[in-house]
């Protein structure tokens, strides 16, 4: 029994340091990113349904960590989930089309296919598009003709319902990939900055991330669309907030994008310059990525 207790000790006093990082010291210092990237609200509901079950003999501990769970629930809820609400999208409405396509062996054709006909997108912008061929381009511009598709560097693949105008690829080993795409559409000139950052808990992501607002800044991309593996909560990602706005709170159900099936992390994202306004951000799942494909509207 005093193992028992010495353990149960120390796995409140465990739970507690992770929420002391979760809602307090986030990831401001680099060491703490690794406890907060991997262990989201979920989680750490899960985890306090158990430590709740080893306290299951001590009434008013009990009763606190049930309350406690409540509560975490209820916050969790109230930032990850957006009720689905009618929303009419104008005839002029730009829209986008951003999805992690995971590396797969070949393109998702199939996939591609029914929504560019479904949702008649102005961009089409796949990133881990490793194994993507002239001929699926070949075959995507005969099924399409109103659209340029090309192959970028950085793994990533587009498509434009115009013209592709200008393209610049900045990389930096191990830390970001940044395609800057001009364009020209129904509505006039856009540049679009589609970026993929790098996969790694102990990378510095203050240094990524800020490098990436920056080179996204000084060219005044009008739209940003990507997956940055960090969550949206970041503390990182209010620094986007000055000159962008996030298509975050424009979702529709739970905002989370990885991974499929289990509402964990917004690691996906797309924001707009302060110019332009976000009008509605819908998710699909698809059993071919553990990425959900996202599907932005603005003016």
């Amino acid at each position: 029994m005093k193992v028992f207790r010495i353990f149960r000790a120390c796995a409140l006093i465990a739970y507690a340091l992770l929420l002391l990082i979760h809602f307090i010291l986030k990831d401001h210092f680099q060491p703490l990113q690794i406890f907060f990237y991997a262990f989201p609200l979920p989680i750490l509901i899960f985890i306090g349904c158990v430590i709740t079950v080893f306290y299951y003999r001590s009434k008013a501990y009990f009763t606190f960590f049930i309350w406690l769970t409540i509560g975490l629930t209820g916050i969790w809820l109230n930032n990850a989930y957006v009720f689905p609400r009618a929303i009419e999208i104008p005839e002029d409405a730009t829209s986008v089309i951003f999805w992690n396509a995971a590396n797969r062996a070949t393109l998702p054709m199939a996939i591609l296919t029914e929504n560019i006909k479904k949702i008649q997108p102005d961009i089409i912008a796949l990133s881990e598009t490793e194994h993507a061929s002239e001929a699926d381009i070949q075959q995507l511009a005969i099924a399409f003709p109103a659209y340029e598709f090309r192959i970028l560097e950085g793994e990533m693949m587009l498509g434009v319902r115009g013209k592709i105008k200008n393209i610049t690829y900045v990389l930096e080993e191990h830390s970001y990939d940044i395609n800057f795409v001009e364009m020209q559409l129904h509505n006039g000139p856009l540049l679009l900055a589609f970026t993929d950052t790098f996969q790694s808990p102990t990378m510095d992501k203050r240094k990524t991330l800020e490098t990436v607002l920056q080179l996204i800044s000084e060219r005044k991309s009008d739209l940003i669309v990507g997956d940055f593996n960090t969550p949206y909560e970041s503390v990182h990602f209010r620094n986007f907030e000055t000159d962008y706005t996030s298509f975050h709170e424009y979702a529709q159900g739970f905002t989370a994008t990885w991974p499929f099936g289990i509402p964990l992390l917004e690691i996906d994202q797309i924001y707009t310059a302060k110019t332009l306004t976000p009008i509605l951000l819908q998710k699909f799942y698809y059993k071919v990525s553990d990425h959900a494909m996202l599907v932005g509207y603005f003016k």
